[in-house]
């Protein structure tokens, strides 16, 4: 009998596998491993087969050796990565997919295994339970109360999150990481100069530090804008791969000096590199739209949670960069109302309903509610109403208004070409705006908000007021004053005065709405129609009557 070489066994291994004969693959990956233990494809086609079996926690071994054995393969990272994740090991996952991110930039499948993981506060919640009960026994462990905090902050939680990574800061200034959460937390504070001054004791010791040149350039002025141009073009030249946050940074400080002009083909090169590993899929978020209305169709029974008697839910919703965090900030003003941020629980708890099509019926909407106030940041004892201003919370709305009954929504409406102008000219890596990135998916998605929208206000009109941004900012006594009553809030003055609340600020608004209440970014885009084109041309003039399509 022929003696048995690792090729010819390793191709009866992949022949069975390519058959569907999982067992069979299986046994002979399993017999290489012992014959040929140097050979690091045998792991890997164990933990292949067994990925296929949905023996995740199986496999996680065999891609883990094979990784070891090959650290140059992405493909064995990748394997390892989405095994970590599929087993609920989010904390590791992560971790890992992020650390190896920087071996393989631009690596999509790692890419979407943490695409996947941050789209769930559910695997935010992971992380702090698991970084909670190390620190527990190891409180002064810094790298975990940076990893907790960056958890607290994705869920809402701004007060923990500042707590803990200037815990982290103190003990490990030193670690580039950590200083650098800490430069954006003081800048999300208002303290441009102590992140600022953060960010400088990082480039004294990495001058090539791609996320410390980009923070800067989100908060230098004219004159740091010249000096920070010649340290981000060394960068780019010893960058061996097109990064983003490099490009940005290029980017953001032609802006400062040149103007937006000027910018434009930057950014144009930034967003291509970052939607290149993360491309927006039209085809997917269509069939979600449909899917989600639906659910709640207008000739369907009209279902709704009991009232709870608690805070009133106040839903802010609207494209990103529509006005969502100003108006967040004008209501939290009012004596009462607790300022939430952006909370992911609309999305993680109707997600399981979508999944798997069941009726979101009266009970379910009481126990979505009673959960929603469970996992929701605290507030403060008095409070009488609460604001939760998650833009893309327009798709949930079915959801939302069924389990709070006394919710309120205010909708902010803005001139979609102004939306996509503000959105290209600003990094947007999170999954959930993955088409911020692309002009053609910014109109797609402009287009899509219009149908959620027209398709809630059949069902719950009564209970959504539209804010247009360009007549609140024009008259902001006069509409503020509205919006108060729809709510069934008492005006305050401090409503049109919202750069005087010193509420945390955790979106791309953080600088602009320090500031006083101003018309100046309205019909900006018209200055630079020529580098937008593919947004102009896939916006539907028939979706937005309230504006004048030349």
């Amino acid at each position: 009998m022929a003696q048995q070489t690792p090729n010819t066994l390793k191709s009866k291994a992949l022949s069975d596998l390519g058959a569907g004969k999982l067992p069979q693959a299986l046994k002979k990956a399993q017999l290489g491993i012992k014959k040929f233990p140097k050979d690091s494809d045998y792991q890997a086609i164990a933990g292949f087969v067994l990925t296929e079996m949905e023996r995740y926690k199986q496999a996680v071994p065999h891609f883990a050796a094979a990784s070891r054995m090959k650290p140059d393969e992405a493909q064995f990272v990748e394997n390892l990565a989405n095994a970590l994740m599929q087993t609920g090991q989010i904390p590791r996952a992560l971790s890992y997919a992020e650390h190896k991110l920087q071996q393989f930039p631009g690596n999509k499948e790692l890419t979407r295994v943490i695409d996947e993981i941050q789209l769930k506060g559910q695997n935010w919640r992971l992380i702090i339970d698991h970084a909670s009960q190390k620190l527990a026994t190891d409180p002064d462990n810094a790298d975990l109360l940076a990893s907790r905090a960056r958890a607290y902050g994705q869920i809402g939680y701004a007060q923990h999150c500042s707590e803990d990574i200037s815990r982290a800061y103190e003990l490990a200034p030193e670690n580039e990481d950590i200083a650098i959460r800490k430069a954006v937390d003081l800048h999300q504070t208002g303290d441009k100069g102590g992140s600022r001054l953060v960010l400088q004791t990082v480039l004294d010791a990495n001058p090539a530090s791609a996320a410390a040149l980009y923070q800067m350039s989100m908060i230098a002025n004219e004159k740091q804008s010249e000096q920070l141009a010649n340290a981000i073009e060394i960068a780019i030249s010893h960058s061996d791969h097109s990064d983003s946050l490099l490009e940005f940074a290029k980017a953001n400080v032609t802006l400062t000096r040149d103007g937006l002009s000027a910018a434009l083909p930057k950014f144009a090169r930034a967003n291509a590199a970052q939607h290149d590993t993360n491309p927006y899929n039209f085809a997917l978020e269509e069939k979600k739209q449909s899917d989600i209305c639906n659910l709640f169709s207008a000739d369907g029974p009209v279902v709704a949670a009991d009232h709870d008697g608690a805070a009133k839910p106040i839903f802010v919703i609207g494209q990103p960069r529509s006005g969502t965090t100003l108006m967040e900030l004008m209501l939290s003003s009012i004596p009462g109302v607790a300022g939430c941020g952006e909370l992911m629980l609309g999305a993680d708890l109707a997600q399981p309903f979508l999944d798997s099509g069941d009726p979101f019926d009266a009970k379910s909407a009481s126990e979505f509610a009673q959960e929603f106030r469970r996992l929701m940041p605290p507030i403060p004892n008095g409070t009488t109403a609460f604001v939760d201003k998650m833009p893309h919370n327009y798709q949930w709305m079915g959801f939302l208004l069924t389990a709070f009954p006394d919710a309120r929504v205010i909708n902010m409406m803005r001139d979609p070409r102004d939306v996509g102008l503000s959105k290209w000219i600003r990094r947007f890596p999170e999954p959930g705006l993955r088409y911020a990135s692309n002009l053609q998916a910014i109109a797609h998605s402009a287009t899509l908000y219009r149908r959620y929208m027209a398709h809630w206000d059949k069902l719950f009109g009564n209970r959504i007021l539209t804010v247009s941004y360009e007549n609140l900012v024009a008259d902001p006594e006069t509409h503020s004053k509205s919006i108060a009553a729809f709510c069934g809030l008492d005006w305050d003055v401090q409503m049109i005065h919202p750069e005087q609340n010193t509420k945390q600020v955790l979106t791309a608004s953080v600088d602009q709405v320090r500031k006083k209440i101003s018309t100046g970014s309205i019909g900006g885009w018209r200055d630079v129609a020529d580098h937008i084109q593919p947004l102009l041309e896939g916006l539907d003039p028939a979706l937005w009557p309230e504006y004048t399509f030349d």
